[in-house]
């Protein structure tokens, strides 16, 4: 669920500018016999070879590479980069992109650390920090009252506060991660995913009515969203309001037709009609 800020910063427009001396070990990617790449990326590859050198070039190929799903050799581009020039924030910063889409925790966390020691900011804290919570690791309390007591723009403070309460609520500790949500939603009324979480908690806790109210809310705020849509409807569901869920299950489907689990449900209710 995270839901979270997609920082490009500053990115690479540093390596397209850095000068490297080239040492002629690095190692460009060589189109495999059994399974190339598609031309415009061997043309790439063919490119490197000739300037090894360019930033340019190699950001060019990662970015394509990971639009095609060629995430680990699109790792192995970015290493190149990184040996040219270490202390690159927007490289590692990527590196930790990247390596989340590969689910490497272990290898994005260790990415986004190096980005901060280059350049600590708000945004690579709470993405190392939403990595902790989901670890369950106290760590991500200590980033987030780290921010906070920064007294940063609002934005970050709800951000703050969402991601601790999704540390307290893998621990658990629900009601300690309600007050977090709500403490991001005064920091934030339009953080609809904090909505989400503590009406997500209501349901769990078997408390239906508070739930449903809950999602009234994210709906409210935010009407062609599908999800707060299907959660009113389970909630009505559960009430024994079958009506009212099969038009919140409808308009869900409405929203987001690949939303299987209301198109079930939706079924299953007129079934118990007929």
């Amino acid at each position: 669920m995270w839901v979270f800020l997609e920082m490009r910063t500053i990115l690479l427009i540093a390596c397209l500018t850095a000068l490297y001396a080239c040492n002629n070990q690095d190692h460009p990617i060589q189109s495999k016999a059994n399974n190339p790449y598609p031309s415009y990326v061997s043309d790439l590859l063919k490119q490197i070879e000739r300037f090894p050198d360019s930033a340019a070039l190699r950001v060019q190929v990662i970015d394509t590479m990971d639009s095609l799903n060629l995430t680990k050799d699109a790792l192995s581009q970015i290493d190149s980069l990184i040996t040219r020039d270490p202390g690159n924030y927007g490289v590692w910063f990527r590196k930790g992109e990247l390596a989340i889409k590969l689910a490497d925790t272990a290898l994005a966390i260790q990415s986004f650390s190096s980005a901060a020691k280059i350049y600590s900011n708000p945004d690579v804290l709470l993405t190392i920090a939403n990595l902790y919570a989901a670890q369950k690791n106290k760590l991500a309390l200590e980033l987030c009252n780290s921010i906070i007591a920064q007294k940063p723009d609002r934005t970050y403070i709800a951000h703050s506060y969402y991601i601790m309460g999704l540390y307290e609520g893998n621990m658990g500790n629900t009601k300690i991660a309600i007050d977090h949500f709500n403490s991001c939603i005064q920091n934030n009324y339009f953080y609809i995913d904090a909505y989400m979480e503590i009406g997500w908690i209501y349901f769990d806790q078997q408390k239906f009515e508070k739930a449903k109210a809950v999602f009234e809310t994210a709906i409210a705020i935010k009407p062609t969203e599908a999800a707060p849509h299907y959660w009113q409807a389970k909630c009505f569901e559960k009430l024994g309001q079958s009506k009212e869920a099969l038009n919140a299950y409808q308009l869900a489907f409405n929203l987001d037709n690949s939303l299987r689990e209301a198109a079930e449900a939706i079924s299953r209710i007129k079934a118990t009609k007929k």
